[in-house]
C-alpha cells in the first residue's frame, strides 16, 4: 500500500498551476509522474482558481485528490487593502510580501484542519506532511495538536532562503527532512537555525532533491514547429539571433544587467534580438516600477524594437518559447537557489550564459555553459560573452550538443525516482 502524502502547496498560486509558478510547475509534473509510476497517494492542498476543477477532472487522476481552499470575498478585498496600502502608503519595496497575506491566513487554518481530522479508526489522516517552501505554511502544525500528530512525518521541500521562520523556528528544525533543491539551499537553512538559537540540521535532516523538468515536451519536435509560429508572431526573422530571459521581472533576476549589456551587442550584432518572457507576478495585471524601468531601457534608440517583452506566458508554450531561442541569458544577482529556467535552456539544447549564483553551479558546468562571476563589472562580462557566443556558431552547436546528456539527468522520471529513494 502506497503511502498517503499531504502536499501543501503556497497558498496563493493553485495547483494545476493554471496562473504559472515554478514550484507549482514542478508540484504537478510531480503528480502527472506519480500516475505512470505510483508510489505514493496525494493528497494536494491548494488555493482555488478559475481552471483547476477542468484540469484536474480531465486529467482523471487516480492516485492525487485536490483539495481545493476557496478564498471569500471579503478575505481578498482585505487582501487588497493591505496591497494597496503597502504601496501607495508605505511606499514598500518588496510588495508582494504585501499580496496575500489575508488568503494565505485564511488557507492556512482552513488546512491545519483538514490535517488534525483523523481516519476512521482514529489515526492522523496521513502518512506523511510535504511542506512547500514557505515557512508560513509550518503555522499548519501549531494549530490542533498537528506538531505531535505528524512527529517525525513532516517534510520541508525547500526551494528559497529562509529569512524569517514567522514563529515557526521549532517546527522546522524538528522536520524528518529538508528536502532542498540544491545543496546550497540546504546548507542556509542549517545557518539559519544556528543563527536563531537551534543546534541546526542533523545530516540525517539533509536531503537535496534536484529539480527537473519534462523533457517530452523541453528540446521536442513539437516545440521546435510551435517555435516558427513565436518567431512570425513576434516579427523575428530567420537569420536573427535570438537572446532569452526567462523568469519574473524582479531586480534579483538581473533582468536590467541584461538590458543595459544587450545595449551594446545590439552595435555589435545587427541581427540580434532580446525577447525577455515574463512578468513581475505570474499571471496578473501587476506592473511593478522596475518592469516599467525595464521598458524605458528598451525604448533606448539603439536597440528599439529589438527587444520583445512577452508578457506573462503560459508555461504550455515554454518549451516553444526556448526552441525559438538561439541562446539564453540568466544573469542572477542574487544566491538563486536552482532557477527552472538553468534547466529548461539546458534539456533545450540552448546555450546558456549565467552567473556563479547560489545553486546554479549544481546544475550548469563549464561544458554547457558560461558562467560569469558576480561583479561590479557583470554588464561589460555579459556584453562581451553575448558577442562572443552570438559571433561563435561553432561554439554555440558545442554546448548544445551536452542537450542529450542533461535531458536523461534533469528528467521528469530522475525527478520522481529521487523523491520516491527519500520518501520511502
Amino acid at each position: 500500500m502506497n503511502p498517503h502524502v499531504a502536499v501543501i502547496t503556497s497558498g496563493y498560486l493553485p495547483v494545476p498551476n493554471v496562473l504559472g509558478g515554478a514550484v507549482e510547475a514542478l508540484d504537478m509534473m510531480m503528480v502527472q509522474e506519480n500516475e505512470k509510476t505510483p508510489n505514493f497517494d496525494f493528497t494536494v492542498f491548494s488555493s482555488w482558481a478559475p481552471g483547476v476543477d477542468q484540469i484536474t477532472r480531465e486529467g482523471n487522476f487516480k492516485y492525487t485528490n485536490f483539495c481545493f481552499i476557496k478564498t471569500p470575498l471579503l478575505v481578498r478585498a482585505v487582501d487588497h487593502c493591505i496591497y494597496w496600502t503597502a504601496k501607495h502608503v508605505l511606499h514598500k519595496k518588496k510588495l508582494m510580501s504585501y499580496r496575500y497575506i489575508a488568503q494565505r491566513l485564511w488557507y492556512i487554518n482552513k488546512v491545519s484542519k483538514k490535517l488534525a481530522q483523523p481516519t476512521k479508526n482514529g489515526s492522523p489522516a496521513f502518512d506523511k506532511v510535504m511542506i512547500e517552501n514557505h515557512a508560513t505554511l509550518f503555522m499548519t502544525m501549531q494549530k490542533h495538536g498537528n506538531s505531535e500528530r505528524y512527529a517525525g512525518k513532516v517534510y520541508y521541500h525547500l526551494h528559497n532562503e529562509v529569512l524569517n521562520d514567522f514563529g515557526c523556528i521549532k517546527e522546522i528544525s524538528k522536520v524528518k527532512k529538508v528536502l532542498g533543491v540544491s545543496k546550497y539551499i540546504v546548507d542556509t537553512l542549517d545557518t539559519y537555525l544556528k543563527e536563531h538559537g537551534e543546534p541546526g540540521l542533523r545530516e540525517d535532516q539533509k536531503a537535496v532533491w534536484r529539480n527537473g523538468v519534462d523533457t517530452s515536451r523541453f528540446g521536442s519536435e513539437e516545440a521546435n514547429s510551435k517555435a516558427i509560429e513565436f518567431r512570425k508572431k513576434f516579427n523575428i526573422a530567420e537569420n536573427d539571433i535570438v537572446f532569452l530571459f526567462s523568469g519574473r521581472l524582479t531586480p534579483e533576476k538581473g533582468a536590467e544587467e541584461l538590458l543595459k549589456a544587450f545595449t551594446e551587442v545590439a552595435q555589435k550584432v545587427p541581427n540580434a534580438k532580446l525577447v525577455v518572457a515574463g512578468a513581475f507576478f505570474f499571471d496578473s495585471n501587476i506592473v511593478s516600477p522596475f518592469e516599467q524601468k525595464l521598458r524605458d531601457l528598451a525604448s533606448n534608440p539603439t536597440v528599439k524594437n529589438r527587444i520583445i517583452f512577452t508578457g506573462f506566458v503560459n508555461y504550455e508554450d515554454m518549451p516553444a518559447i526556448y526552441a525559438m531561442s538561439d541562446i539564453c541569458v540568466l544573469p542572477s544577482i542574487w544566491d538563486d537557489p536552482a532557477p527552472l529556467a538553468v534547466i529548461e535552456s539546458l534539456v533545450s539544447g540552448k546555450p546558456l550564459i549565467t552567473t556563479r549564483s547560489g545553486g546554479i553551479p549544481e546544475y550548469a558546468d563549464a561544458q554547457s555553459a558560461i558562467i560569469l562571476e558576480r561583479s561590479d563589472q557583470l554588464v561589460d562580462q555579459l556584453a562581451n560573452a553575448m558577442t562572443k557566443i552570438a559571433q561563435g556558431s561553432d561554439e554555440r552547436d558545442a554546448m548544445g550538443a551536452r542537450k542529450t546528456a542533461l535531458r536523461s539527468e534533469f528528467n521528469k522520471e530522475t525527478y520522481m525516482a529521487q523523491l520516491a529513494s527519500i520518501l520511502r
